[in-house]
């Protein structure tokens, strides 16, 4: 276990070291990218080897290599240390237990993660062969681009980069692949953890100052008057539960299927099914986080969480960026130094996620661009004109832009196995059942939200009208305003969705993924002002949007004769879960926001909505428990090995992560562990080894 002890401090380390750029790019955030610097410490780390080996195809992948790199990175942000330091010391003065919760976050969960796998370190099974492949193929090519382990003298055409950005911290660490493939898995837990604390607390941290140090709305526009974010240092400690929140519903609880698993098994007397709950939908996979952890999938979309994770959170930071002046064009990115350093590293995360996973980049680019375009309208007074369409192009086109420039390497090198788009036929899309089955949890949470966003407009201009106040007066028409819109939006709504239902066979889910979507789009534009709230709304609009899309179109791949979406449904429905579990952590806060009485309420109405706010937190409360089953039952039934004169489970610790071990006594493969052991001390390099073909993932 001391190996992941290794990891952990390394990783902590690199983020340290990287708070000044950290800060320099995250300004508008509240923990100022506190919860974010060990992911881009990571990212910093991995592309500055990276690119060098790929351009300068005669530098050697090594040890010495890497640490020649990281010292460069450590030169550079203590020289920016010097223009940051008031900076970090500020967010450590003012919220220093949000920095121990977060610090102890990522420790708790690291450390969680690692002590299961002690349990069943095994690279066994599933996909693990060859993702442990992978790394062990990085770690030996001795020159990039890095071989491919099966096809002989060509490289890797694959989305490698994680595994890469996992080999590079084994290599410079002196760890096995096969202990890699354990402490590597343990910490991008923690990393997605701590991230995804971060992104909810920024958020609720962000929308608690609005509400209580301006509670007014003073301007034409109908925005929430306050200081520009990166001049504020918000509290963090009370927005911190919201975040736990997130972090559970993304990282622990299971979906209703899974429930569903329990009951159907209960007092069969046979150990609980922990896999079957991610196959839902027929010909398809519908795995959620806490699965994949569980099962220790060391595959990119697994991998590539916690980034996307910090996509989400670089994109609020340019939301926060200011009105007015001072947050037109590139100034969305910042003032002066902060441009080329935010929009650099914005570029690389975002640019990050294709070459770690594909199918990650359309969806985390288009809520960046999302976000710059409404940026850039608040900073317009909410005007259309040219010079906002231009404001918009420039940034978004230089964004995307440099997000594919900064990994031409890459793409020199890459074919896509893509066959292009196909329609989804009326007999593969899904049953509204199982989708419930999926995310149910979710749909309650952001469909409260939803509610809760249509009530509160009105009635905050209803309460500022009976106070009898001039400011009330214009509250009242501002809100009549955006009602009338948002009701004349919807009716237009249920029109297309009768349409569709009529003309569309089996369109019922889409319809009805659609309809949340465009409803949570709708009260986004309505809200904009409280941009904590539009951009809660804006992460559940997405999310729902990115289902419906997947019962209108797939992409075609290797598999799309007989599983046509099988891929496409598992990748972004992995996304969903993620930005559901935010939305749903944020907009909590949300929520018991609109069950406070309003100043003049009579004592009935007080009654009344304390009323509905119990029987609300109960079903909520029902719904957590449902999700919590899988947790309580799944980890003993994964992680349990056969006895085999008993043939009964059994749980036992190894004391190890290597994923090897277990091969010495494995009398299915006798041998294999002192070959493996013998290669790896003996050989050096990439040499060919001729080898039957095997089963899939041999």
């Amino acid at each position: 276990m001391f190996q992941l002890f290794e990891m952990w401090a390394l990783v902590e380390a690199l983020g340290i070291v990287c708070l000044p750029l950290t800060v320099t790019v995250c300004h508008n955030l509240p923990d100022r990218g506190w919860a974010f610097t060990k992911a881009i410490g990571l990212v910093v780390l991995a592309f500055c080897v990276w690119l060098p080996l790929m351009t300068l195809q005669f530098l050697p992948y090594s040890q010495l290599f890497i640490l020649a790199v990281l010292l460069l990175i450590v030169a550079c942000n203590m020289l920016a240390f010097t223009r940051t330091r008031r900076a970090i010391m500020k967010v450590v003065r003012v919220n220093v237990g949000y920095v121990v919760v977060t610090e102890l976050v990522f420790l708790g969960m690291v450390f969680l993660l690692g002590w299961l796998r002690s349990y069943l370190p095994d690279i066994n099974n599933f996909e693990m062969f060859m993702d442990e492949g992978f790394i062990s193929g990085i770690m030996r090519s001795p020159h990039f681009p890095p071989a491919d382990m099966w096809f002989a003298g060509y490289s890797i055409n694959y989305y490698y980069y994680a595994h890469f950005t996992v080999a590079t911290l084994a290599k410079l660490l002196g760890q096995s692949p096969s202990i890699a493939f354990n402490t590597g898995i343990s910490m991008f837990f923690g990393l997605t953890a701590v991230n995804l604390f971060g992104v909810t607390t920024n958020i609720v941290a962000w929308a608690r100052y609005v509400r209580k140090s301006r509670p007014q709305t003073t301007n034409g526009d109908n925005s929430v008057v306050y200081e520009r974010a990166d001049t504020v240092h918000p509290p963090l400690f009370a927005a911190m539960p919201y975040g736990f929140v997130s972090m559970i519903m993304a990282l622990v609880l299971g979906n209703l299927a899974s429930t569903q698993q329990w009951f159907q098994q209960h007092g069969d007397g046979l150990p609980y099914d922990w896999f079957n709950p991610t196959r839902v939908i027929g010909k398809t996979i519908n795995e959620f986080p806490a699965f994949s952890f569980l099962l220790s999938c060391f595959h990119a979309h697994v991998l590539t969480l916690a980034f996307t994770i910090l996509a989400i959170g670089l994109a609020f930071n340019l939301f926060l960026a200011p009105h007015g002046t001072d947050g037109k064009w590139l100034n969305v990115f910042g003032k002066r130094w902060q441009i080329p350093t935010t929009l650099i590293v914005t570029a690389l995360v975002i640019g990050g996620l294709f070459v770690m996973n594909g199918w990650d980049y359309p969806t985390y680019m288009g809520l960046a661009i999302v976000c710059i375009a409404l940026q850039q309208w608040l900073a317009h007074d909410m005007q259309f004109r040219a010079e906002l369409l231009i404001d918009i192009f420039v940034p978004v086109a230089i964004l995307i832009g440099l997000s594919f420039l900064l990994f031409i390497p890459f793409y020199r090198t890459f074919i896509s196995p893509s066959q292009g788009l196909g329609i989804v036929g009326p007999a593969d899309r899904s049953n509204l059942r199982d989708e419930l089955l999926i995310y149910g949890i979710f749909a309650f949470m952001y469909i409260s939200l939803l509610v809760a966003s249509v009530l509160k407009r009105p009635l905050f201009a209803f309460s500022e009208l009976r106070k009898g106040g001039l400011q009330g007066a214009s509250q009242s028409e501002l809100g009549q305003r955006w009602f009338i819109v948002g009701v004349v939006a919807t009716i237009a709504l249920v029109c297309v969705e009768f349409a569709l239902l009529i003309f569309m066979q089996n369109s019922v889910t889409f319809v009805v993924m659609a309809s949340i979507a465009l409803l949570g789009a709708i009260l986004l534009i309505v809200n904009i002002g409280d941009r904590a709230h539009a951009f809660t709304l804006l992460l559940g609009a997405t999310a729902f949007a990115v289902v419906a899309m997947c019962e209108v179109i797939f992409l075609k791949d290797v598999f799309a004769s007989n599983y046509p979406r099988m891929n496409t449904v598992f990748k972004f429905y992995f996304q969903a879960w993620a930005l559901l579990s935010l939305a749903s952590g944020a907009g909590l806060y949300f929520i018991l926001q609109s069950f406070k009485p309003l100043p003049l309420a009579s004592l009935t109405q007080r009654m009344s909505l304390r009323s509905v706010e119990s029987v609300w937190i109960v079903v909520l409360l029902l719904f957590a428990l449902a999700g919590s089953i899988y947790p309580l039952a799944a980890p003993a039934s994964r992680l349990s090995r056969i006895n085999p004169v008993t043939h009964q489970p059994y749980l036992q610790r190894t004391n190890s992560l290597d994923g090897l071990t277990y091969l010495a006594t494995d009398p299915a493969n006798p041998g294999d562990y002192d070959a493996i052991r013998w290669l790896n001390s003996n050989v050096q390099g990439n040499p060919v080894i001729v080898e039957a073909i095997g089963d899939d993932y041999s």
